[in-house]
């Protein structure tokens, strides 16, 4: 059942370590990630979106074709886009999965979406490394006046906020299903987990 939440691929990465763009890898069949990335969140939000940088609009390049949410100018990184998808969000929690973390699957956003308490600023894995993780967590409306004081203050870490705030952790089992494609190793890696995976 679809929750009234607003759920945002961020896809704002440049993939310069990697090489290529992240959005345009394939894990699932032929759905590139941005699109298999877009399909989970679709399953739980009531509406979806990208976040990303103003001038790569990849609502063009989705064949689910969502609005659009710039990056915020003068914030880097992840919290750019969290905090522009709050602003586009208006009263609704948004439900955050960066376009970059192939393992994750509908039942690990199942999860997250049953287990998240809107009563605290934001709900987020725990991995077993005991640091939450920001790219994948529901922040709550009242996040946003936390995230843009900070960035104002040039604190830019979401996975600090999340350290430093009232947060409702939800432990994740296996950390790898957590893990982003930053470089050729993560993504071969990667390719070899979920090729065991699907055996």
């Amino acid at each position: 059942m679809k929750r009234n939440i607003l759920g945002l691929a961020l896809a704002g990465g440049t993939g310069r370590r990697l090489g290529r763009d992240k959005t345009t890898l394939t894990f699932h069949g032929n759905l590139s990630q941005l699109d298999y990335t877009l399909a989970v969140l679709n399953t739980f939000c009531s509406t979806i979106a990208i976040s990303g940088r103003a001038d790569q609009r990849y609502e063009r390049r989705s064949l689910w074709a969502p609005p659009f949410v710039s990056d915020v100018d003068g914030v880097e990184g992840p919290m750019s886009g969290v905090i522009a998808g709050l602003r586009f969000a208006g009263n609704l929690p948004v439900l955050v999965l960066a376009c970059d973390m192939p393992r994750v699957n509908y039942a690990l956003v199942l999860k997250l979406v049953c287990q998240r308490n809107p009563e605290k600023r934001a709900s987020c894995f725990i991995g077993q490394d005991g640091r939450p993780e920001p790219l994948l967590a529901v922040y709550e409306p009242d996040s946003l006046k936390d995230l843009e004081q900070l960035s104002l203050d040039g604190m830019l870490s979401l996975r600090q906020y999340l350290e430093r705030t009232d947060v409702e952790h939800i432990y994740c089992k296996s950390s790898q299903l957590l893990a982003s494609v930053n470089t050729p190793e993560d993504l071969e890696l990667v390719k070899e987990q979920i090729a065991k995976e699907s055996v």
